[in-house]
């Protein structure tokens, strides 16, 4: 029996590209992750390697499952909290969808007349539910974002800004470009990417947020992690010139599931981008030219070693959690050592 899928939106955001321009469909349709130097298409024309916040973050994990998932295209299995995230992203993706003057009009005087409990319960009567209700604790993930959202619809309410509250860009799709040059080659790069929300400020800049599903840690690696995704979005936003969403003056993300597996409770966080940018924007510099040169090299060591100490992560992330344990050489390798 397969797991439980639900997407009440006519179409995923995965089935419907959007381009700015015809100059950047035909950049993404000369793309690929499987790139190597002198890559031609049918026409002898020259391909592009193709870069998304997955591939990055995925190759900083490991280059070795980099190149098992993106290069060979080997399946991976579908899991519990895959499915969850994507079934909780559709939810969300929808709910905005539906809010519109009309609805907010609605909400305001309900408000105005301090109906509270009515104004929330039409507003949680646009969060879809499947007939056969959900599975693997979506409810309990939207439960709590759509807690957080009432909040800061209150708040736009008595500041008078309840135009702020609302999204202006909804799972918006993102396509850009550049040549990056590394070890004196210039590589042609196509960037793709999905930014959940765009949120004004208020101020003319706007506020590019994450929805994630997974867990919370109070960390500074979940932190220095999250600041790399976003500078992603935000850079992709700048070199694809979508200046309706620029700037970019602050970034946020929220985890309203971020006590499962031993997390430390949901959380949201919100950072102004002007002094972090800079610092998440060398992080990716330096990630984006480890990835090329593996490319140019044709090299995608695993994450494991010889010189590898007793305690090993390959009981833990990522490895213990890599669909591709039983034909990497580094897990081998290392399980040889410690048997």
């Amino acid at each position: 029996m397969g797991l439980h899928k639900f997407n009440p939106n006519d179409k995923g955001f995965t089935e419907e590209a959007t381009y700015l321009n015809e100059e950047l469909e035909e950049s993404y349709n000369m793309s690929t992750y499987a790139w190597h130097p002198g890559m031609v298409d049918d026409n002898n024309i020259m391909m592009k390697l193709r870069m998304t916040k997955s591939t990055l973050t995925t190759f900083k994990m490991c280059p070795r499952q980099y190149y098992y998932q993106y290069i060979l295209r080997i399946p991976q299995g579908e899991t519990i909290p895959m499915v969850r995230g994507t079934n909780v992203h559709n939810v969300v993706e929808y709910f905005w969808k539906q809010i519109n003057e009309d609805v907010l009009e609605a909400v305001k005087k309900l408000l105005d007349e301090d109906k509270q409990i009515t104004a929330k319960k039409l507003l949680e009567d646009f969060l879809p539910t499947p007939e056969d209700g959900f599975h693997y604790e979506e409810g309990t993930v939207i439960e709590q974002w759509f807690e957080w959202n009432w909040l800061r619809l209150l708040v736009c309410y008595t500041d008078k800004t309840m135009n702020l509250w609302q999204p202006v860009g909804n799972e918006l799709e993102v396509h850009a470009m550049e040549d990056i040059e590394v070890d004196g080659v210039i590589v042609p790069v196509h960037y793709k990417g999905y930014v959940d929300r765009v949120f004004s400020d208020g101020q003319g800049g706007f506020i590019v947020m994450e929805l994630k599903t997974g867990k919370w840690k109070e960390k500074p690696y979940k932190y220095s992690g999250m600041r790399f995704e976003m500078e992603f979005y935000r850079m992709m936003l700048v070199k694809s010139d979508y200046s309706e969403y620029l700037p970019v003056t602050q970034w946020a993300w929220e985890y309203p599931y971020g006590q499962v597996n031993g997390g430390d409770g949901a959380t949201w966080v919100i950072e102004d981008t002007k002094r972090l940018s800079r610092y998440a924007s060398k992080s990716i510099k330096t990630m984006q030219e480890k990835v090329i040169r593996a490319h140019l090299n044709n090299d995608f060591p695993p994450v494991h070693t010889e010189n590898c100490k007793t305690y090993c992560r390959h009981t833990t992330m990522p490895c213990g959690y890599c669909d591709y344990i039983d034909i990497c050489p580094g897990w081998n390798m290392i399980k040889e050592m410690t048997l």
